[in-house]
């Protein structure tokens, strides 16, 4: 019988908006007011989620560190925050509904919380801005429960008091956590500690805190408009702007091109195009045939999500399969992030070479599993399927073993308390007496 996955791993291959995929990260097609609805839902749902709003410096940071993009990759929401995402998308194909940055989202989810008597927790930044911001919060919104608020002192991840940290998080127990340590300190942050924050949503949102406390002002509005706002910023802050905005403007220069030719370049199928499901033992395998994007990546979905639900591993057999759009990444990401969390694998079988070229280009190669063959791919994922049940089967086994120790040396121990108390001249007769269990000398 396979094994059914969590609910959330569910949820994440069955509600989450139309993605897109640039240089190797999964943007949302989300409005703002779709961004709040979705953290709304996940609040109500429970559990754990992550929020990412990231621009061209996120792009930047994933491409040198895989482990930032299997963060991003495996987050709830990621929304476009910079219009040069929106461009970028539009260029491959594939258009971003709007920008969502994390500046307007902090008074927007302050709204909501206190439409909905949830409770926001306010980390990172300096206690000064930490302070100003909160103050601001509670003036625009009459009423609003910030549950708490920290600044921990400015230092790199692995020398963080992490413990001090999280216990302020538990005491406080908000709905919306806001950790403003900057990119990728904040993600890592998040994601480190995934499996202890009692948290129902966590967002990183940069320096949204120093706007929302009035240090720095926000562009005009024709400036956000027309994606000029990081000339409005460069000029209040250009020692600390100026050279970041340079380094990730060449980045995008030098990468993007190689995702544009090898998407553009890919041939399109002029027949049918289809999707097919075949169960093999514990494995689904989908056949893609023709051009992988628009309404076959909503065919692909519907099957994934069931094999999701069914606890099955999933190979991809692309053998004829002409086209893959950034739609289609995104779509294949946000599955393989499910699978990978139910410990399940996605496979990649079969490509083309222009497809692993545009894989390449996409900085999708090192994300994806890929094999020359669907019998290889199903080979492996049964192994890997088998690994896991081995080491879980052992893990159990280990469990029990300790806990029987322990019960066992408790047993030794209450024996030899039992013999001492005989033993002792002033305890005989009460030992005498006791018919079970045993006294200790005072």
């Amino acid at each position: 019988m396979p094994l059914q996955l969590p609910q959330r791993a569910i949820c994440m291959a069955t509600t989450l908006p139309y993605t897109t995929a640039v240089l190797g990260v999964p943007f949302h097609s989300v409005t703002i007011d779709e961004a709040i609805d979705f953290i709304e839902e996940k609040i109500d749902e429970g559990g754990f989620h992550q929020v990412a709003t990231a621009n061209v410096d996120f792009l930047m940071h994933s491409m040198r560190d895989k482990g930032l993009q299997e963060i991003l990759c495996s987050c709830d929401l990621v929304v476009p925050d910079g219009m040069p995402i929106l461009w970028a998308a539009k260029l491959l194909g594939s258009s971003l509904k709007e920008r969502v940055c994390g500046i307007d989202l902090v008074p927007r989810l302050a709204k909501l919380c206190l439409e909905r008597h949830f409770s926001i927790f306010l980390l990172g930044a300096s206690d000064a801005v930490s302070a100003r911001a909160a103050d601001n919060l509670k003036r625009s919104f009459p009423g609003l429960r910030i549950a708490g608020r920290y600044s921990p002192p400015a230092r790199p991840l692995k020398q963080m008091n992490h413990e001090e940290i999280l216990q302020k998080i538990a005491q406080a127990k908000p709905d919306i956590l806001l950790v403003a340590f900057g990119n990728p300190k904040q993600e890592k942050w998040i994601a480190m500690h995934r499996d202890r924050l009692r948290v129902p949503v966590c967002i990183g949102v940069g320096g949204s805190f120093d706007f929302v406390a009035g240090s720095v002002s926000r562009a005009p509005g024709w400036m956000q408009n027309c994606g000029l706002e990081w000339l409005y910023r460069v000029s209040q802050e250009p020692k600390r702007l100026a050279q970041r905005y340079f380094h990730d403007a060449v980045g995008l220069a030098v990468h993007m091109p190689s995702q544009l030719f090898t998407t553009a370049l890919q041939p399109r199928n002029k027949v049918r195009s289809g999707v097919f499901l075949d169960h093999i033992g514990t494995t689904d395998v989908i056949s893609v045939y023709g051009d992988f994007t628009g309404p076959m990546v909503k065919e692909f979905q519907s099957l994934a999500s069931t094999a999701i639900a069914n606890g099955m591993n999933m190979v991809m057999n692309l053998a004829e399969t002409t086209y893959i759009g950034t739609d289609a990444l995104g779509s294949m990401i946000q599955i393989s992030s499910a699978l990978r969390q139910s410990k399940r694998e996605l496979w990649l079988a079969e490509m083309r070479p222009h497809l692993r070229r545009m894989l390449q280009s996409a900085h999708l190669n090192m994300y994806f599993m890929t094999t020359t063959s669907v019998d290889d791919a199903i080979h492996r994922a049964e192994r890997a399927e088998q690994r896991h049940h081995t080491r879980a089967t052992a893990t159990r086994r280990a469990n029990r073993m300790a806990h029987a120790t322990v019960q066992v040396r408790f047993e030794i121990l209450q024996d030899i308390c039992q013999k001492i108390a005989v033993n002792t001249p002033d305890m005989r007769h009460t030992a005498r007496g006791t018919s079970a269990g045993y006294v200790l000398p005072t």
